[in-house]
């Protein structure tokens, strides 16, 4: 039986329990709803999954390559709720007590640090779940890499779950050409521009016939439908960049051992302590 790593996009996960769990403060009024959530999905993924690794990656509040490159990116975003704000360095603390690997990096994204740790394990023969709300992680799905989506409904979570065969049926692309569809339709979240007028359709079309947008430019002259051969040829230079910001650097200098992030002793004093300061009762 291959080895097990749990990999969690910790903004990504925080802020959806943030948005998916009514306030709740302690007795120091401290806001820790967010917290909670995370800790509540954390654990059902663990109990469901059974992993021998955990590891959870944290985006810094500094700018990345990308936005070295392209200075608008993710500039449409609003400011994080103060409320939220506040519980980013608590949730990597009460993570730390647990004994879980907590890893963050200057001048990449926390997508990036999962895509270099999720194939460098992959490659080593490791079972990985990428548990995240962004889809822009389909494109790290293989056979050996499950991307794993919450969704809350009325109360109730789902999880959608994906393989390479998986992102294939949805989109009609492989999760590779899912880097290059999105180059050509843009992606509001992060204001990607992409090519402006092209929508998911088109852009899937476009990638199911030409597989990569290095080809797509390269055959500008027979592109259908007319307004999208019009809008692509207008702006490939912004395509060009667009694909950039959307592919996931697998390759980030990393100091991370697979080793370290056994699954230990999540329940300690240290922790103890915290899940009382909190008043997180169903955890103590």
């Amino acid at each position: 039986m291959s080895k097990k790593l749990i990999l969690i996009d910790g903004h990504s996960i925080l802020n959806r329990a943030f948005f998916g769990i009514p306030d709740l403060t302690n007795s120091e009024g401290i806001h820790t709803n967010a917290m909670y959530g995370f800790l509540n999905i954390m654990f059902k993924f663990i109990d469901e999954e059974k992993p021998d690794y955990i590891t959870v990656a944290f985006d810094l509040s500094e700018p990345t390559f990308r936005h070295k490159a392209y200075e608008a990116y993710k500039g449409t975003r609003k400011p994080m709720a103060p409320e939220l704000k506040q519980q980013v360095p608590l949730i990597k603390e009460l993570l730390r007590t647990m004994n879980i690997t907590v890893i963050e990096k200057a001048g990449y994204e926390a997508d990036d640090i999962i895509g270099t740790i999720a194939k460098r394990s992959a490659a080593a023969g490791i079972d990985v779940s990428v548990i995240s709300g962004d889809r822009d992680l389909l494109q790290l799905a293989e056979e050996k890499i499950q991307i794993r989506i919450p969704k809350t409904k009325k109360g109730v979570t789902e999880v959608e779950n994906y393989y390479p065969e998986d992102v294939v049926a949805l989109y009609g692309v492989t999760p590779l050409e899912f880097i290059d569809m999105k180059a050509l339709m843009g992606d509001t979240s992060d204001n990607i521009p992409g090519a402006p007028g092209v929508g998911p359709k088109t852009a899937s079309a476009i990638i199911q016939k030409y597989h990569s947008v290095d080809n797509v430019l390269a055959h500008l002259d027979e592109l259908k439908p007319p307004k999208a051969q019009k809008s692509i040829t207008e702006n490939a230079e912004q395509v060009k960049m667009s694909r950039f910001l959307a592919e996931i650097n697998i390759n980030v200098p990393l100091d991370y051992n697979i080793e370290n992030a056994e699954i230990g002793d999540f329940y300690n004093p240290a922790s103890y302590e915290l899940f009382k300061k909190y008043n997180f009762k169903t955890m103590l």
